[in-house]
């Protein structure tokens, strides 16, 4: 009779002493949850292009952020992405890369660089060639980072994703190239059109030896029969010559 009671004191103090402990699985078990449902909607939100939607799957994810830490930051830039926010999108990759470990940093990796490489385009399109090229620079430094088959010699299932990841490093190189080639100057402007050829000179006009203007004749086919033209020009002129 007397060890009933110092037992149910022992459950007591087992009880409360492990409390905090069952109230730590707990959450540890819902954020474990939490994190499956969240990644897998972040996932589907992505592929139909909802940004909003991937913005609030990516703040669930960072609620008590224990579990896969890399998740939340990859899911907030995947919705920078979408919303066109590159450089937002660059600072979430870089906490995710330092979140993760080598070996699994690939897809961090791959959208890191294509986000740098972007904004290397939108900079050279814009004529700051010192600006694209250090971002050039900066995604040329991811790839180079990389794991194995991260990039160059990457098994893809995707054709158009595995040549993307693959020629990365010789795509880079090849715009940092084309940002020191001065471009070709344009051809030269076409001649300018000849002047038209001066005016024929009028006929000048013949008189008789009295003074009398002799109207001039031309051969005009459409005129009647050209001989007939250029024998009246012919009988025009031998009456215009003076008497031998």
């Amino acid at each position: 009779m007397t060890l009933r009671p110092t037992r149910l004191r022992l459950r007591r103090r087992l009880l409360i002493y492990s409390a905090p402990l069952t109230a730590v699985m707990l959450v540890v078990i819902v954020k474990l949850i939490s994190v499956v449902v969240a990644g897998n909607s972040a996932v589907s939100s992505f592929n139909r292009g909802d940004g909003s939607a991937v913005r609030a799957d990516a703040a669930i994810l960072g609620i008590a952020n224990v579990v896969e830490p890399a998740k939340a930051p990859f899911a907030a830039g995947t919705a920078a992405v979408l919303d066109g926010r590159l450089g937002d999108a660059d600072a979430h990759f870089v906490a995710a890369l330092a979140r993760t470990d080598g070996p699994q940093s690939c897809p961090v990796r791959v959208n890191l660089e294509l986000v740098r490489e972007t904004q290397g385009d939108r900079a050279a399109a814009a004529g700051d060639r010192a600006g694209a090229d250090e971002r050039y620079v900066s995604a040329l430094a991811v790839v180079d980072a990389a794991p194995h088959g991260c990039f160059s010699g990457n098994s893809d299932p995707d054709p158009q994703r595995r040549a993307i990841r693959d020629e990365a490093a010789n795509r880079l190189a090849a715009k940092r190239i084309a940002l020191t080639t001065t471009p070709p100057s344009p051809p030269p402007p076409p001649p300018a059109a000849p002047p038209p050829p001066p005016p024929l000179p009028q006929p000048t006009a013949a008189f008789t030896p009295d003074g009398r203007e002799i109207p001039p004749r031309r051969l005009e086919p459409g005129g009647g029969d050209p001989l007939d033209k250029l024998q009246q020009i012919l009988q025009d002129a031998a009456g215009a010559a003076p008497p031998a």
